[in-house]
């Protein structure tokens, strides 16, 4: 036989130490999705394997694409992070125009 399982109810009553910390871990997720999109994005395809480039051909075009499109999401999440989508978008073009 199966013991049941107790569920504990949730409080409707918010905690301020605990909306710090959601705001917390919101933030870092936003800045651990943006970090994943630059790294994608300013990738050296040469520092690849031959036989995986096209697989991140498409995934840096993709990045590229969601950093420089005002749709998506990107807008959102730089401000979650608290940056300036347009700093980043310019430092994009800056560091491709370098590759």
């Amino acid at each position: 036989m199966i013991a049941p399982v107790r569920l504990r109810r949730l409080s409707p009553r918010t905690n301020r130490a605990s909306n710090q910390l959601d705001f917390r871990s919101e933030k870092n997720l936003a800045v651990a999705i943006l970090r994943q999109a630059w790294h994608e994005a300013v990738l050296d395809l040469y520092s690849v394997k031959e036989t995986s480039r096209e697989d991140y051909r498409l995934l840096k075009r993709k990045a590229i694409e969601w950093i420089s499109s005002d749709d998506d999401g990107f807008p959102y999440w730089c401000r979650l992070a608290d940056v300036d989508s347009n700093a980043i978008r310019k430092r994009l073009q800056f560091n491709l125009q370098e590759q």
